[in-house]
């Protein structure tokens, strides 16, 4: 009998432990880049400098004014000379006002003539003045005055002979007294100062200084007989020929 040779069958036993084989990286892992996904937002990119741009230069732009440039109108100058004006004319009367009461400080004393107190007092009950200004006696004066808004004074020269004369001058000022002249005048004053521009204005505060010398006139002697008005009338000239009216 003729042997045949027959080949053994093969048998592939599989390895006891697993080996799982991975996939090569791919050429993105390879190299580190990440390419863009549809869902990755994809970065804004300059465009590209071209030769025309690098020859010209940004200017960086000009920092805003913080402080606008001052500057004047005709209005703001017109203000400007209004008000020095009517500065200057308080000033003036300021000043003035505060010399002469330097002055009285220093020359003026208390009446203590006891007939010339009695009379006073007589003129005050014959007008009927709840309040009468202190009566004082001033060196320098020529005529009597009444000075003062808040306190109010009446002023006599101090060699002021006595008599009739005395008693008209007196029985003139306690009438400017009763009449509030002297708050008049003061707004006089306030009046030129805001109108010191207007010559209108200056000759009204003449005009008004004129009348109210007239009117006082005309209420004291409704205190006169017929005789006594003519001997005031005629202390009213002789003050003014002193230079200054009652």
């Amino acid at each position: 009998m003729e042997n045949t040779a027959r080949p053994a069958p093969i048998v592939l036993s599989a390895p006891e432990n697993a080996v799982l084989y991975r996939a090569a990286p791919t050429v993105q892992a390879q190299t580190g880049l990440q390419l863009p996904s549809a869902s990755s937002p994809v970065p804004a990119t300059d465009p590209p400098e071209t030769e025309s741009d690098r020859g010209v230069q940004t200017v960086p732009a000009a920092p805003e004014a913080t402080q606008t440039a001052f500057s004047l109108t005709l209005g703001d100058v017109l203000l400007g000379v209004w008000l020095l004006g009517a500065v200057g004319v308080l000033v003036w009367n300021g000043a003035a006002h505060l010399r002469f009461c330097r002055y009285l400080r220093r020359w003026s004393a208390p009446a203590e003539d006891p007939q010339l107190l009695r009379e006073y007092q007589w003129l005050g009950e014959r007008l009927n003045l709840r309040r009468m200004p202190q009566l004082r006696t001033c060196a320098g004066l020529t005529v009597p005055m009444l000075a003062g808004v808040v306190r109010p004074v009446l002023l006599l020269p101090e060699d002021f002979p006595p008599g009739k004369a005395r008693c008209y001058s007196l029985l003139h000022e306690l009438t400017h007294y009763r009449r509030r002249d002297i708050w008049l005048k003061t707004l006089m004053v306030w009046v030129c100062a805001l109108h010191w521009f207007n010559p209108a204005v200056w000759l009204m505060a003449q005009a008004v200084e004129r009348d109210t010398e007239l009117a006082c006139d005309e209420g004291a002697l409704k205190w006169l007989s017929c005789g006594e008005r003519a001997a005031y009338g005629r202390a009213i000239l002789q003050a003014a020929a002193a230079g200054k009216e009652l």
